[in-house]
């Protein structure tokens, strides 16, 4: 676990180590975290029940002793013990006074980078060639750039794949679907057009119309498994025609994702690493890993002490083609051979849970990636609709995401103020689309939830445009200040609770980014932030900022917006939330 680091308990956690060290305590058994009573103390320290069983002391009387011991040298805090052996630490307004400066301070707002931090490959947004992206394509586009984001700014080398869906059936009914509607003769015959013949549109009715077909009509479903099959030998004529299939399609697929806030590293593609499965495959044939079933080559990956069968991998089909099995060996064959990755993460819906679990067995039985290579896949739920089904269109369809997109906007244009109208559509864009990215992101990526874009906008409570416009809020005092917005930092000091609770949520939000990477839960942020932008409006509600006549008044409540909007700018820029001036 990277634990909670902030900047009073890595203070605490000091000072308390030198406290351990005098009383010849071990220092394996500290932790400081937040307080969960904070009516008693800000921070506490529950080590004492472990040490009392190495010390064979009462739990009480270790914390007496620390407390003792601490309360001598410290000057921002006072240690007190509480039965039945906690070590509770009120700081006093020394301790919030330099907690403010060293924030205001502070560009990063109190958020150290890791200490050793890994080289990562997050596999995020995963659409395929040919379909338009849809709701079903939103989690793993917001949740993957959070957490590709967040990881970055923890110093993690980060390489965000986008992993198109590209070189699997759907390439061959899609061409196949293509052949008869359009003539593609050039394309056999070495005259391939300057501009595809077809566009993003018709891409979008071929292939539902050739699934559809392949259901009821065996013969052509046979020509698109023989075409899928030449595709992925690299046939002239099918393979540059799919070139041209995956060039319109990624260009409208970019432009979607661009409205989202969502870059990827690499537009890789499940072609990108066809080359590495015939030999990956025949080098696992030679070590015997592998034998036909039916006609295919499959391998087991089932384990004695599994509860339950785990079915074997399947890497070849019988007639020769390539399975999503054969093509996520590869990726990762190719992702170790190219980048050699700590870790890869994964982050598709939670119907994939089996999928993933079969390919990083035979990763690791094939010896694919290093023992200490990190493998996870981070499921989440669905986005339902207010009926708790997934999520459709009136007609009963399933909404395209640029239709999404429009539907958020519209929405959102209609609450915003004509100041922030004459900021232009993109404002209305920006503010129903970080609706729609906070709404998702705030709910525990496991779990399903409910779409409702009316809740999304409203302007106060857990939602997006709420921290929009507490931003919006901020930027607007430093307008009417002008001037007169410089702090002068020798004539700060921290006194009233109001400001002591804006401080203490600083702290939870920077220590939320560990939580969050830790256990790949963006919702932590998205609750630590939401209080912050709570204790500010109830601070500012209360605190006459504008017009302020007490220099040290001015000076403290002026440092306490700087660093709020600057903590909120660093946070909904890390989540992939753009700002505006205007709400």
């Amino acid at each position: 676990m990277t634990g909670v680091i902030t900047i009073l308990i890595k203070q605490i956690k000091k000072d308390l180590a030198g406290c351990f060290e005098r009383l010849g305590y071990p220092l394996e058994d500290l932790s400081v975290t937040f307080s969960d009573r904070p009516d008693l103390c800000h921070y506490q320290c529950n080590s004492a029940f472990k040490l009392a069983k190495t010390l064979r002391k009462k739990p009480l009387d270790i914390v007496k002793e620390l407390a003792e011991e601490f309360n001598k040298a410290a000057s921002y805090a006072v240690a007190e013990a509480a039965p039945p052996g906690f070590l509770n630490f009120r700081i006093n307004d020394n301790g919030f006074t330099q907690l403010l400066l060293d924030l205001y301070e502070d560009k990063r707002c109190g958020v150290d980078e890791l200490e050793c931090p890994p080289r990562i490959i997050i596999d995020y947004g995963g659409p395929n060639i040919a379909k338009p992206l849809h709701v079903g394509h939103l989690r793993s586009a917001i949740i993957g750039e959070a957490m590709k984001r967040l990881a970055r700014f923890l110093g993690c080398e980060v390489t965000g794949d986008i992993h198109l869906g590209d070189w699997g059936l759907q390439m061959g009914l899609v061409i196949a679907g293509l052949l008869e509607k359009y003539d593609l003769s050039g394309y056999f015959e070495g005259k391939k057009p300057q501009e595809p013949p077809f566009t993003v549109d018709d891409l979008n009715s071929v292939y539902p119309e050739a699934s559809a077909r392949s259901k009821t009509d065996e013969e052509f479903y046979k020509l698109a498994q023989e075409i899928t099959y030449k595709l992925q030998q690299r046939e002239k004529g099918y393979y540059d025609i799919w070139e041209d299939v995956c060039a319109v399609s990624i260009a409208d697929i970019k432009g979607d994702y661009e409205k989202l806030n969502v870059q990827f590293d690499l537009w890789y593609g499940e072609s990108t690493c066809s080359e590495y499965i015939d030999p990956m495959i025949e080098d696992m044939t030679k070590r015997g890993l592998t034998y036909e079933s039916d006609g295919a080559l499959v391998m087991d990956v089932g384990l004695p002490d599994d509860d339950k069968p785990i079915p074997p991998v399947m890497l070849r089909k019988s007639n020769g083609a390539h399975l999503y099995h054969s093509t996520d060996l590869g990726t990762i064959l190719m992702r170790m051979r190219q980048q050699d990755p700590d870790e890869i993460w994964y982050f598709t819906d939670a119907r994939q849970v089996l999928h993933f679990e079969q390919v990083f067995r035979a990763a690791r039985k094939a010896g694919i990636v290093r023992p200490e290579t990190k493998l996870a896949h981070y499921p989440f739920g669905t986005v339902n609709g207010k009926d708790g089904k997934p999520f459709k269109t009136r007609e009963g369809g399933i909404m395209q995401l640029k239709d999404l997109i429009s539907l958020v906007t519209e929405a959102a244009e209609k609450l915003l103020s004509d100041e922030a109208k004459n900021e232009g559509t993109d404002t209305a864009r920006k503010v129903g689309v970080a609706a729609l990215k906070f709404g998702d992101l705030i709910c525990n990526r496991i779990r399903n939830y409910i779409f409702d874009i009316d809740k999304f906008l409203q302007f106060d409570g857990k939602t997006g445009s709420y921290l929009l416009y507490t931003l919006v809020r901020i930027r607007s005092i430093f307008d009417r200040l002008g001037n007169e917005a410089a702090v002068n930092v020798d004539d700060i000091k921290v006194r009233s609770e109001l400001e002591k609770d804006i401080l203490l949520k600083m702290e939870m939000l920077a220590s939320s980014y560990y939580q969050a990477y830790e256990e790949k839960l963006p919702n932590y942020i998205c609750d630590a932030m939401y209080e912050l932008a709570n204790a500010f409006n109830v601070f500012y509600g209360s605190c006459r900022i504008l017009g302020q006549t007490d220099p040290q008044k001015r000076n403290t409540w002026i440092a306490l917006c700087v660093i709020t909007g600057r903590m909120l700018e660093q946070t909904l820029d890390i989540l992939g939330i753009d700002t505006v001036n205007a709400m």
